[in-house]
């Protein structure tokens, strides 16, 4: 059987592109490597699946052309995803600007789409690993597990590197490539970074909230605000996710990368309020003084950071002291060493180029009928929803254009 179009990737983008086109009357057949369609989807938001988001400006997306999905993102954004799924019957709940399934269950948002895709001429293949793929005339022709499927068009939808146990391998970077396509420098990203320093295993498992500003080779490159969790290699939590495409694209060019956290981003007056205290609190020690601002493991961490000894009377504390562990709470400073890999990250940086991808329709420029979406594309967003709702998108755009074919 040759169908009108071969969706390889049964991910959220995958998904969408072959009930977009099904909608319109084409037969498809979706080739999935998981034994189970939507596997990422039930990871995301930490099983609750945040879809997309009110708040977006041009500093959302990041790519070799950051400003590529914008124009999609108007013709399939926020509002035709929330009409989109109560099509299906499955509402949309807002929480400070981040939106979820009403059902706050990401297993909400799969059944959904594979509740749809049963009702359509779509025939799914489970458990496909496709190896190659190639066009004979006007025919792709997909290989794997000894198999070859044929369709008029191909959407390669496999996804990036990330979370290999959940479906993405980079298997669609080769079959990219195998067209001609190049792929941008990959790696990943919203992921934590790995710092150099023994005070990680005084600071370990303390949440606080962090301004953090990342800087390559003493220029500032990026800043974010958020609870920053400390761990025992380093630091994670969402704003070192946010700020880490930046860092880990700069290490990767043998920059030498620090983070400064300013530990308390919202007491503008920390230094006047710690003498205040100092008069009326001689009684405490320096490591009981500072517990009154700062969680108890991160002032142990910075006065051994400083070699100053926890038991010294705050009143008998030299002023340099006291001066120098203020600093170091405005300014805590860290070597950034590594970053941790796929298996941790939550999306891939880079991917194929979307200089070779028409922007209106996202079909390669270079062979016509093949097409490109989700992260498999050099698009990654920040955390909050933009990765889902880019994946929904780029797949809707992709699956009206196969629609529109009329030919077929």
């Amino acid at each position: 059987m040759k169908y009108d179009a071969i969706v390889v990737g049964g991910g959220p983008s995958g998904m969408m592109a072959a009930i977009t086109a099904a909608q319109r009357g084409k037969k498809i057949l979706l080739l999935e490597r998981m034994e189970k369609l939507g596997k990422k989807i039930l990871a995301t938001g930490n099983g609750r699946c945040n879809l997309s988001n009110s708040y977006l400006d041009e500093g959302c997306y990041r790519g070799e052309q950051p400003g590529f999905p914008y124009r999609l993102l108007e013709e399939f954004g926020l509002q035709e995803l929330i009409q989109f799924f109560e099509s299906l019957g499955m509402l949309m709940t807002e929480t400070q600007g981040y939106y979820y399934p009403a059902s706050f269950q990401a297993s909400t948002v799969a059944e959904t789409l594979i509740g749809k895709i049963k009702t359509l001429p779509i025939q799914v293949e489970t458990g496909f690993e496709a190896e190659t793929a190639d066009k004979k005339k006007d025919t792709f022709r997909v290989y794997g597990n000894g198999v070859r499927y044929e369709g008029k068009n191909l959407v390669l939808a496999a996804g990036g590197c990330a979370q290999e146990k959940l479906g993405s391998n980079g298997s669609g970077y080769r079959l990219a490539q195998g067209f001609h396509h190049r792929v941008t420098d990959t790696f990943p990203a919203l992921v934590a970074l790995e710092g150099k320093g023994s005070y990680f295993q005084w600071t370990a498992g303390v949440r606080n909230t962090c301004r953090v500003t990342v800087y390559a080779n003493g220029e500032k490159i990026a800043a974010e605000k958020g609870e920053v969790q400390f761990t025992k290699y380093g630091i994670s939590g969402i704003p070192v996710f946010q700020v880490s495409r930046y860092a880990i694209n700069a290490l990767r060019r043998k920059k030498k990368i620090t983070v400064m956290l300013d530990l308390m981003p919202d007491m503008p007056t920390l230094k006047e309020t710690a003498e205040e205290f100092r008069k009326y609190c001689g009684y405490k020690n320096t490591e009981e003084f500072f517990q009154g601002f700062l969680n108890k493991k991160l002032v142990y961490g910075i006065l051994k950071r400083l070699g100053i000894r926890p038991e010294i009377p705050i009143r008998k504390l030299p002023a340099k002291d006291f001066r120098n562990i203020l600093q170091m709470i405005r300014r805590f400073e860290i070597e950034i060493s590594g970053y941790k890999g796929y298996d941790m990250a939550q999306i891939t940086a880079g991917g194929v180029s979307t200089r070779e991808v028409v922007p209106e329709t996202l079909e390669s420029k270079k062979l016509r009928g093949l097409y490109f979406t989700g992260e498999l594309l050099d698009v990654d967003g920040t955390c909050g929803g933009y990765n889902l709702q880019w994946a929904f998108t780029s797949g809707y755009i992709a699956g009206r254009q196969i629609g529109k074919d009329d030919t077929n």
